[in-house]
């Protein structure tokens, strides 16, 4: 019987589904799974393997494995696969060859149409790359289409909208996440407005979270493994494992415990849901923040919508249907299968497309040889590869329709069986600043301002490197299979060579920019949509407004209050809270900014030189650091209006909330202590010793740790907030001055002010792993929300520094 394939290859599985005249059904191409690792090995004697043959492969060679390629099409960067460079669009060829060869085995024939589906941002640059990639798989024929659209289609078949109405897209998988708006019209759906995507979030953190949760119960025994042992990371990746089994149990139940099998000791863990979201509600929530960006972009209301249909296989977690009901305030659809909503629905498309059937071509050893540039560098070319410009912004384009499906077009969805036995194997908000001040009391002199904490995961070292194994070996199931049937392809044009390094996912951060922001940029902060990063420049009395995309000044706001010090954001990115005072001491304010309109539309008085404030995560108070007279005011930001006072040491340099909102820190420079607040009772009770001359203060996202830079002391403290002692003293730069942390949790980054440098912390091993230099007086750091790029002001060269900190 003629069928239709739908493949939908994602950055961490692929999902395949065919669709006939009577039914579209999901396709297996796991052992035990539907789908398979988007995985490519190097096997030994010189040839690919894909899929779980390829994830068996990674736990004793994880050198010789790449992944997340469809995260890094359009960057110029070879894969290096034991030793050997291949273009990025050469593996992905490799994979959809070979998922096509395995179906086409299973069925027996052939399909009449291939619909490829590819995330709904690209534009034509990657959409080029990404054909180039179907040709070299022997698909010259195969169409594509994105994967909102295809959600949709697969939706829509079985609940038919009216012209219209309208339906968002939350799409969570492994490894990213994206947000779209789509309109029913007479002849199809059609994208609306912008498609949102977080690159680096999704079920792949809430694994670390776990992993991070397993060392913490096991006293850090993960961090303390000889990752130079090969037993080592087979136990770490049986360990990952568990943690995804329970993560998924946790879906259907309320606890879990699982085994821990370290080569020193065994242990069982165990995890309730609520301490699970726990876990992973800060990530959540930075996805709803997404998608309520996506419908401001459509100029969408949350009740307009007719549904939001939550698609991959992380949107299965209960807490999350929850979140976007409750912030929304419209249904939520989950599929049976929301990992296969995607491929689904791009078969079902390919069965109105009119292209002529495919032939399988054989993959030979030769040319997969081919595709090895061994030590040699790939010439440059116009497609893509190897010295081939990076894509640039592009600008959103009109998306093309995809057709309605009417009730009479309904296609009853099943999942076939698994199929035969496989033959035999051949063989993973913003910113504070500083400049120097003078306290008035007798204390010493306070140096320096200060920033507020970034949010993430925590995993370690060791557990990194067991998250990247983990991956690629236990991907999407954990037994064995023979790689499909050997293809070979027609002889490509020569190759270029583009894809990603394999290895753990630890960012080597690097200088790649500086920005001219005008004088005494001293404190940054990024927006929460990441599309601007905010400068204070306190003596020209105006904020810098720099557009990330291009890193380039696009606006200036004066603030006629006064100096402008330190700035954070609501949390929708609407308003900007800047604080101000001069060295005078004759202004004390807090400036309430309207973004959309670059304007001051109120100010608060304060009692007192106003430091790093921070709002708390239901966003309805803003606590300010009162440096000068060892106070925070608490303000009602419904109403901009100061509710009240809470007394601290003296002197409040900034301060920072739980996650859960129920305490605050603050990082009290003249005392040498943070401060421990119950918000419910606005006291003070518990305070923390720490370094001299504490000034910014990060909740860790994820795990019960505060960090804190100590300015005259050079160290960071870091706190455990069960115990409320201080468990690791870390020597970093002179007169560290601001600290945050990244958005996976791994690593920490710290501004020297004394030494222009940044230091990296390891998280796990709490060492610095790395120094980068920066321009003269850093005084604050900013995160992009997807934790790949950070901003450094410098406050005595007038400029950003960009800091590259994951590709």
């Amino acid at each position: 019987m003629s069928y239709s394939l739908g493949i939908d290859l994602g950055s961490t599985f692929v999902a395949a589904a065919r669709a006939t005249a009577a039914t579209v059904e999901a396709v297996p191409l796991g052992n035990r799974s539907l789908v398979t690792p988007a995985a490519v090995y190097l096997q030994g004697d010189g040839t690919l393997a894909t899929g779980d043959a390829a994830s068996r492969g990674a736990v004793s060679s994880p050198d010789r494995v790449g992944r997340d390629f469809t995260c890094r099409v359009g960057d110029p960067t070879p894969v290096v696969l034991g030793g050997e460079s291949y273009s990025v669009t050469a593996l992905l060829g490799v994979l959809l060859r070979d998922v096509v060869a395995q179906v086409t085995e299973t069925e027996g024939a052939p399909p009449d149409r291939v619909v490829l589906t590819h995330p709904t941002n690209w534009g034509p640059f990657r959409r080029a790359l990404f054909e180039e990639a179907t040709q070299q798989a022997g698909l010259t024929n195969s169409l594509l289409m994105t994967e909102a659209e295809a959600a949709a289609a697969h939706y829509t078949a079985t609940r038919p909208l009216s012209d219209g109405e309208t339906m968002a897209v939350y799409d969570l998988g492994g490894g990213t996440f994206d947000a779209t708006v789509l309109r029913m019209h007479s002849d199809g759906v059609k994208i609306i407005g912008k498609p949102e995507r977080i690159e680096a979030l999704g079920g792949g953190d809430f694994d670390e979270a776990i992993l991070s949760h397993v060392n913490d119960t096991a006293d850090g025994a993960l961090a303390k493994l000889d990752v130079r042992r090969p037993q080592t990371f087979v136990a770490l990746a049986r360990v990952r494992q568990e943690c995804i089994v329970a993560k998924e149990a946790l879906s259907a139940d309320t606890e879990a415990t699982f085994p821990v099998f370290l080569p020193s000791r065994t242990l069982d863990v165990h995890l309730t849901r609520s301490d699970f979201e726990d876990m992973v509600r800060a990530p959540i929530e930075s996805t709803i923040r997404t998608l309520s960006r996506a419908l401001q972009s459509a100029q969408v209301e949350p009740a307009a919508l007719s549904a939001v249909l939550l698609v991959g296989g992380s949107s299965r977690i209960p807490l999350i249907a929850r979140m976007v009901s409750a912030e929304l305030g419209c249904p939520t659809v989950v599929d049976t299968h929301p990992q296969h909503v995607v491929a689904l629905g791009a078969a079902l498309h390919a069965t109105h497309a009119p292209h002529p059937q495919h032939t399988v071509p054989q993959r030979s050893r030769q040319h997969e040889q081919r595709l090895v540039s061994r030590g040699s560098t790939a010439p440059p070319t116009t497609n893509g590869f190897v010295g081939a410009p990076p894509e640039k912004p592009e600008k959103q384009e009109e998306q093309p329709l995809i057709p309605a499906q009417r009730p009479a077009e309904v296609l009853p969805t099943r999942v076939i069986p698994t199929p035969r036995t496989p033959p035999p194997e051949g063989t993973a908000t913003t910113a504070r600043h500083v400049r120097p001040k003078q306290a008035p009391a007798p204390p010493k002199p306070s140096p320096v301002r200060e920033r507020r904490p970034k949010i993430l995961l925590a995993a370690g070292a060791a557990v990194a490197v067991a998250a990247v194994i983990a991956v690629a070996t236990f991907g999407g199931g954990n037994d064995t299979q023979a790689p499909a049937p050997a293809i070979s392809m027609p002889t490509p044009k020569p190759a270029p060579t583009a894809v990603a390094s394999v290895g753990p996912k630890v960012a080597v951060p690097a200088a790649s920019a500086i920005i001219a922001v005008g004088q005494t940029p001293s404190f940054v902060a990024v927006a929460p949509d990441g599309r601007h990063a905010y400068v204070a420049n306190g003596d020209a009395q105006v904020i810098t407004v720099v557009d990330t995309a291009v890193n380039q000044v696009t606006a200036t706001i004066p603030i006629a209050a006064g100096p402008p010090q330190f700035l954070t954001f609501a949390h929708d990115g609407r308003i900007l809270y800047v604080t101000v005072f001069n060295d005078q001491h004759t202004k004390h304010a807090i400036d309430v900014v309207d973004t959309v309109s670059n304007t001051e539309i109120a100010m608060i008085p304060q009692p007192a030189s106003p430091f790093d404030p921070a709002i708390s995560p239901d966003g309805t108070l803003l606590y300010v650091a009162n440096h000068d007279v060892g106070s925070l005011s608490v303000i009602a930001t419904g109403t901009n209006t100061v509710i009240g006072q809470i007394d601290v040491p003296p002197n409040p340099h900034s301060v920072v909330f739980s996650r859960d909102g129920s305490r605050a820190y603050t990082a009290n420079h003249n005392s040498s202590l943070v401060s421990v607040i119950d918000t419910a009772t606005r006291r003070v009770v518990a305070t923390i010793p720490v370094g001299a001359g504490p000034h910014s203060v990060a909740v860790h996202p994820n795990r019960p740790l505060v960090a804190n830079v100590n300015y005259e002391s050079n160290t960071v403290s870091v706190i455990d907030t069960n115990t409320l002692k201080v468990v690791a003293t870390i020597p970093v730069g002179q007169q560290p001055q601001d600290i945050v942390w990244a958005p996976d949790g791994r690593l920490a980054y710290v501004v020297n002010n004394g030494s222009n440098t940044v230091s990296v912390i390891d998280a796990t091993t709490n060492k610095v792993t790395a120094t980068i230099p920066t321009g003269a007086g850093p005084s604050s750091i900013a995160l992009l929300p997807n934790g790949q790029q950070a901003y450094v002001s410098n406050a005595d060269s007038g400029t950003l520094t960009v800091l590259q900190l994951a590709r």
